[in-house]
């Protein structure tokens, strides 16, 4: 088989355009650390990696959920606690104000505490998130909880829906609390207008414990206190386990997101020794490469003659 000059002259540029290429994709590799720059370097790994990228972002956003829970699930947890203590105290109040021996001006002044304390209490239940989004009303969120009407009675703006939130690939979880929940959807009358009926009652002279407008207006004071603060701590109940869940859920996630790190790390990280060897190898075909295409290239009859 003759091979001619331009044979010599093919494979050695060819020879030296792979080497060249070789270099520069070992060099590209080194500088950004990894051993798979597309998929054709390794296509069972490019798979394996891709896979674990999906799985991260997905747990990433589950994680980024399970946050948003937590934080909504405790905000609301730190004024039903708000609302407990109010609530204790004004029984406490509803004990005392019924005692027969109270003068006038001793009714009147638990009148205006309990007063304030409704305040507090309606505070806390139109409450808002960091967004100005109310707490308690439901999806309504644009909405005041609960308002006064034209009657001077306390009404319900919200709805009675709860937000379903995903924190993995087959949980669900609620994220909020209603005040239609928590005050509005038990047996006795609600606390808030309850509540304003026996301010009205220990303020009125003419009502005194022992007169059946006054006994009434304090048994609807008390039963609407027990249900409300019945239902309140059931939620908070409720909410402590779900914090208890979503901890463990979140740690679940972060464990998951190690483990496809490490695949990811194992599959297409570089192992920079040996590709220094292979480049130092790879750099000094080149070098020889070179000098010999250079020798190809200028060889011709004439420098024989």
């Amino acid at each position: 088989m003759r091979v001619t000059m331009q044979n010599l002259y093919t494979n050695n540029l060819t020879s030296l355009q792979n080497t060249t290429a070789d270099v520069a994709r070992l060099n590209q590799m080194m500088s950004q650390g990894l051993s798979i720059l597309a998929p054709s370097d390794d296509p069972i790994g490019a798979v394996r990696v891709m896979a674990s990228e999906r799985d991260l972002a997905a747990v990433g956003q589950y994680i980024k959920n399970i946050d948003a829970v937590s934080t909504s699930l405790g905000r609301a947890e730190t004024h039903l606690s708000s609302m407990v203590e109010v609530q204790l105290r004004m029984r406490e109040i509803g004990v005392l104000a019924s005692n027969g021996t109270l003068s006038v001006s001793d009714r009147s002044a638990y009148a205006a505490e309990i007063d304030e304390l409704l305040k507090s209490l309606v505070s806390s239940i139109n409450a808002k998130d960091d967004g100005g989004n109310s707490v308690f009303a439901g999806n309504l969120v644009d909405k005041a909880t609960v308002v006064l009407d034209a009657s001077g009675k306390y009404v319900y703006q919200g709805d009675n829906n709860t937000r379903q939130v995903q924190t993995s690939p087959s949980s669900w979880i609620e994220s909020n609390a209603t005040a239609q929940e928590v005050l509005f959807g038990n047996g006795s009358q609600d606390i808030l207008n309850a509540a304003v009926d026996f301010v009205t009652a220990l303020k009125d002279p003419s009502l005194s414990p022992g007169l059946p407008a006054f006994t009434a207006a304090t048994l609807s004071f008390q039963s609407s206190l027990d249900d409300t603060l019945n239902s309140i701590n059931a939620v908070i109940t409720d909410f402590g386990g779900k914090q208890n869940s979503l901890s463990l859920m979140k740690a679940s996630h972060e464990e998951m997101t190690l483990f496809n790190r490490q695949v990811i790390g194992e599959t297409q990280e570089l192992d920079y020794a040996a590709a220094t060897a292979e480049f130092n190898v790879k750099l000094t075909a080149l070098k020889v490469t070179q000098q010999t295409f250079v020798q190809v290239s200028r060889l011709s009859l004439f420098d024989h003659m």
